[in-house]
């Protein structure tokens, strides 16, 4: 079961008969370790470590280990896992507890908690990153990531309800193209935090894009598929047609429009992208021409803090 909007990455799949669970992994991902599905318990972390006790919830049930190694000097443990939390999340799982290096609990949180064996995984004292999860269909999962020079390391454990043994599969697709900075909507976003999508057009009263084939949104799909760890807002704008309600409305959809496109059509990940509107508050030029009235109708990317 890999979805289409997956290519340009590696695909990790556990899925189950019933239960599924289904991650991407940037190209290059090697799965280098894995523990057949088997009926275990978990200690699995609830807290971090202080005053000489690991906080756990024992978890009962098919218990499955995956170790993955990416190597990409442009990942950082962060980035890694926010990548993984953002599809984990949309895939009903909620954050039990989560938590940085230190905050963990250092050296004691490492060695408190289960880690497969090395050099197949390795835990950077100075730089991982964990976060247990659970759903309410009865399945844990939790994620380990750290990094050492330019590999990542991303430790995965799975269970499932007793009886639900789930079947792992691997799948590779082919590597993503490089992203251009050159383009022009990657040089204004990056060089000034916002974009216009200039080949974005609507027509008065209108949120349905025009056309099939925007490289502008072919250059940010790149870009934010290549940058995990960052999101963008779409704003919607209109020109001064009609009342502000109204317009405040039809951006929102405009931008709606835009993001659905970017999600649904060119794979980007959901949690990177939110959308709103502004009505006619910020036009760009004249409402008094049609040239300046349609300039006015756009929607322009702004990129957020990391």
């Amino acid at each position: 079961m890999i979805r289409s909007c997956l290519s340009g990455v590696a695909a990790l799949l556990i899925a189950g008969p019933v239960f599924a669970l289904d991650l991407a992994v940037p190209a290059g991902a090697a799965l280098v370790y894995s523990e057949e599905p088997s009926a275990d318990s978990y200690e699995m972390p609830t807290g971090p470590y202080a005053n000489g006790t690991l906080p756990t919830r024992t978890v009962e049930g098919q218990v499955s280990v995956q170790v993955w190694q990416v190597q990409n000097p442009e990942l950082t443990s962060r980035s890694l896992l926010d990548m993984l939390k953002a599809q984990v999340a949309l895939q009903g799982f909620d954050t039990v507890f989560s938590c940085t290096t230190l905050d963990c609990g250092g050296f004691d949180f490492r060695f408190g908690t289960r880690v497969a064996p090395g050099p197949e995984m390795y835990v950077n004292l100075r730089d991982f990153r964990f976060v247990s999860t659970e759903n309410d269909q009865g399945e844990a999962l939790s994620l380990l990531v750290s990094r050492r020079d330019n590999l990542g390391f991303v430790q995965l454990i799975l269970v499932t309800p007793d009886g639900q043994a789930p079947a792992v599969t691997q799948s590779k697709a082919p590597a993503p193209a490089a992203v251009s900075y050159a383009t022009p909507v990657l040089q204004q976003l990056v060089g000034t935090g916002h974009a216009v999508l200039s080949d974005v057009v609507f027509e008065t009263g209108k949120t349905s894009l025009s056309g099939s084939e925007h490289a502008s949104l072919e250059a940010l799909a790149g870009y934010l598929q290549q940058n995990p760890s960052r999101r963008i807002v779409l704003v919607g704008h209109t020109d001064a047609t009609g009342s502000l309600d109204g317009n405040i409305t039809v951006s929102r959809s405009r931008a709606q429009s835009v993001r659905d496109a970017l999600v649904r059509g060119l794979g980007v990940p959901a949690a990177q992208v939110d959308a709103q509107g502004a009505g006619y508050l910020s036009p760009i030029a004249t409402n008094d021409t049609e040239d300046g009235r349609t300039a006015n109708r756009r929607v322009e990317a702004v990129l957020l803090p990391e």
